[in-house]
């Protein structure tokens, strides 16, 4: 995917686009809600990209494949959660470890899969539209 490009799919999805240059090609800041994706150029091809999830303070780095797979996410599925968020899934209590992006066999493209480490024990992986927030007053934030 080339700068415009990137830039073109990303403005169309509600991402605030800042462009810089410099010697050996472009470095575009992607940003929407509390997610950062940054992708360096070499010329008009991807060198390298990184991805800060929400609450997590530093970023990870990204695979070149996977930069229009985010890009291309529902803004309502990625904003929903972030690391750290306590949720309820199946009427289980857990806390948000990660977000990622649906990849089993016979997943919905495009799907938000959070990875929740349970109160009780042990870790799941549940789609986003699956989980909820704690009710207030339930004792849980």
């Amino acid at each position: 995917m080339n700068p415009n490009a990137l830039e073109t799919k990303a403005q169309q999805r509600g991402w605030q686009v800042v462009s810089e240059h410099d010697g050996d090609g472009p470095m575009i800041t992607l940003v929407r809600d509390d997610w950062e994706i940054w992708v360096a150029f070499s010329g008009s091809a991807p060198e390298t990209a990184t991805l800060r999830k929400p609450g997590r303070t530093e970023p990870r780095k990204l695979g070149l494949r996977e930069i229009g797979m985010w890009v291309r996410r529902d803004r309502g599925q990625m904003s929903r959660f972030a690391v750290g968020d306590q949720v309820i899934v199946g009427g289980r209590p857990g806390t948000v470890t990660d977000i990622t992006l649906a990849r089993s066999p016979g997943d919905t493209p495009g799907r938000i899969r959070l990875t929740v480490a349970y109160d009780d024990g042990g870790t799941g992986t549940p789609f986003s539209d699956q989980v909820e927030r704690p009710r207030a007053g339930s004792g849980r934030r």
